[in-house]
């Protein structure tokens, strides 16, 4: 059965995780900020809890072509999903232009015309533009249990009909970003969906040993023990206060019941810094690490092209002291997810990139996952208005 999976704002990186997760999917297509997949290990629940970068998936239930699509056919296909004398449903079409959308999105009134031949008492739920239905929408309406979300994908002349049956948390997401107790705002904050994705990417094996050498207030250890059965995860920062927070943190994740009670056995925090981390573990010791780094100083946007320039050379020489102290550390083929930022004014751009140091310091770069290497190259995650991109770069420790 075909599956398919909507990509959040950043879909390279979506592409990328979802590559990570399901290493079995085979013809896996992108179509306009979704894919569709094959998949013989297709969990959907438990896909929809672990991924980071997708904001609702299904199953795909047919398939047609642009000129045969009938919403009384499709209609008598789904009725037997439908519960009681109500219909909420939502009708969503990824792909095709402006208006062959508009052709498409029409038919959703058919469709509600057929429910209400058979007696249902129906309402369409869309968005403002009738565009994509968000997640908190969905879930809120509860289109997965009571209702339909159904999601047309066009591929040149043919169209895939898909059927949501899980959909991103928002309120679980929003919780673990702005509910929790030590956050720091000035200088920044890696998003935990962006995190999620990170440790999605290291691919972590049960049982690993898991390293952030740049934990600030704990969002990757946070993520990696949601994500992952790593049996230790490593938690250190040059900054006592961002050890204080990451405790901090962890105890709320623990008090709300984030995360289990056994699950704090499983971290290691201290403080350190990064260039002296061989004091505090051993050597051989490290399956992978997930971590974003120094990202610079705060930028207000009219900085000089030198000063952008000075910024990624502090940052790029803090990575080549890093790697240089994590090679004792990493085990044979360890993986290391991290960030390397790009500043940007109105003056110019600068950004770090360790490309032709990573052979001399033993280390190889990674394209993409499994059957889908060399398919991700730019994985840059970046919200408007900032002068600060996160270009994500995925390293192999070199036997």
């Amino acid at each position: 059965m075909k599956h398919f999976l909507a990509l959040g704002t950043h879909p390279d990186l979506s592409l990328a995780e979802i590559s990570c997760s399901l290493p079995d999917a085979t013809d896996m297509v992108h179509l306009d900020r979704a894919a569709i997949v094959e998949s013989s290990a297709w969990e959907g629940d438990v896909l929809m809890n672990s991924l980071g970068g997708v904001t609702k998936l299904g199953d795909i239930v047919a398939e047609t072509t642009i000129d045969k699509l009938d919403a009384n056919d499709l209609f008598e296909k789904l009725k037997s999903r439908c519960r009681g004398h109500e219909l909420n449903f939502g009708w969503t079409v990824y792909g095709g232009n402006a208006n062959l959308k508009r052709r498409l999105t029409n038919q959703a009134l058919v469709f509600k015309k057929a429910a209400k031949a058979e007696g249902l008492k129906t309402r369409w739920v869309t968005s403002k533009d009738n565009g994509e239905i968000s997640p908190a929408a969905i879930f809120k309406m509860g289109l997965t249990s009571e209702g339909l979300d159904i999601c047309l994908f066009v591929e040149g002349t043919k169209i895939h009909i898909g059927v949501t049956t899980d959909v991103q948390d928002p309120d679980a997401w929003s919780l673990r970003d702005f509910g929790r107790p030590a956050r720091d705002d000035v200088n920044g904050m890696l998003p935990p969906k962006l995190a999620r994705i990170m440790v999605n990417l290291a691919q972590v094996k049960d049982g690993a040993t898991v390293l952030d050498p740049f934990c600030g207030s704990g969002t990757i250890l946070m993520e990696c023990a949601l994500a992952t059965k790593a049996s230790l995860i490593i938690g250190s920062d040059i900054s006592d206060r961002q050890i204080a927070d990451s405790l901090k943190n962890q105890e709320w994740l623990l008090k709300e019941k984030i995360l289990r009670p056994d699950d704090e056995e499983r971290f290691k925090l201290f403080t350190c810094d990064v260039r002296r981390l061989s004091e505090h573990l051993k050597p051989n010791s490290i399956d992978c690490v997930v971590t974003e780094g120094f990202l610079g100083k705060p930028l207000k946007g009219h900085e000089r092209q030198e000063d952008l320039e000075k910024g990624v050379d502090e940052i790029r020489r803090l990575w080549i002291d890093t790697l240089k102290e994590l090679k004792p550390l990493l085990r044979k083929h360890a993986c290391l997810v991290c960030v390397w930022p790009q500043l940007s004014s109105s003056n110019g751009r600068a950004r770090v990139d360790l490309t032709h140091e990573l052979s001399g310091l033993g280390y190889r770069m990674i394209e993409g996952c499994g059957k889908h290497a060399a398919t991700h190259k730019a994985l840059v995650y970046q919200r408007p208005g900032q002068h600060v991109s996160r270009r994500v770069v995925m390293l192999e420790n070199k036997a």
